[in-house]
């Protein structure tokens, strides 16, 4: 593990799969450079998404997370909201490209304490 002063402050994305999720990944940076907040791609795989999204929070210094799954589910997370409820949810197969950007955005809206645009 390395030290917190190691540790830059960015939005942490786990992403389960690189090559399965690059066409969402590439629309989540997008939106997160947007907005001008650093982010950090881990590729890292598990159970339940929202506790990987739970986890990803836990793992950023601003408390920040988005977990993307292979079959393109994502989650916002913060650390202070509980680990079922995360900030925004968007389900693979109904989603838009537009839709993976926004969440984007938001996270980086979120960082910024900037309301949040749905």
């Amino acid at each position: 593990m390395r030290a917190y002063e190691e540790i830059k402050p960015a939005v942490v994305i786990y992403c389960e799969d690189e090559n399965a999720g690059s066409a969402y990944l590439n629309r989540i940076c997008e939106g997160l450079e947007e907005e001008g907040v650093p982010f950090e791609v881990v590729i890292k795989s598990g159970d339940e998404p929202e506790f990987m999204a739970q986890n990803a929070a836990r793992d950023s210094r601003i408390g920040i997370g988005i977990f993307l799954g292979r079959d393109g589910t994502c989650l916002l997370q913060h650390t202070k909201m509980p680990y079922n409820m995360p900030v925004m949810k968007i389900h693979g197969r109904l989603a838009s490209a537009g839709d993976y950007r926004r969440l984007g955005a938001n996270a980086a809206r979120l960082a910024k304490n900037v309301p949040l645009s749905f």
